[in-house]
């Protein structure tokens, strides 16, 4: 199964995004860190975290740049418990088999957007306007 994975922390001599997951990690979209906020109150870092932001799945930082890379099922498995681990740590999930389910359907989003070769290198846009929050996946320049 094709899947997202950072390859560098920080793009064309950008500063990193905060915080910084690392090279090697897979990663999701992680949007659901901005679902409920307010736009006007982030801070400087975190815009550009929100932006351009994709989510370490080791760290829970952030970095610019994924690539299209294989991930073994045993690892897909292992990373959706790590994330609905997450959801139940930062998001106050209650429930377990729910932070499951959400875990599952980023997993499977994520995955989505790796429907490009391998090591095909991916970036994210996201903008919040009248419809919401929008998120787009592009080939990087």
């Amino acid at each position: 199964m094709k899947f997202p994975r950072i390859i560098r922390p920080e793009a064309g001599g950008r500063r990193p995004l905060m915080p910084t997951a690392k090279a090697g990690e897979w990663a999701v979209t992680g949007a659901f860190r901005f679902a409920h906020r307010d736009p006007g109150t982030l801070r400087s870092s975190e815009l550009d975290t929100f932006k351009y932001g994709w989510l370490g799945l080791e760290t829970f930082g952030s970095a610019r740049l994924v690539e299209v890379a294989e991930i073994a099922p045993a690892d897909y498995d292992e990373m959706t418990r790590r994330l609905a681990a997450y959801y139940v740590a930062e998001f106050g999930v209650a429930d377990v088999n729910e932070a499951m389910a959400a875990a599952a359907e980023e997993m499977v989003f994520a995955a989505d957007q790796c429907d490009h070769p391998l090591r095909t290198i991916l970036m994210l846009k996201r903008e919040f306007n009248e419809q919401g929050l929008i998120e787009t996946t592009h080939l990087a320049d």
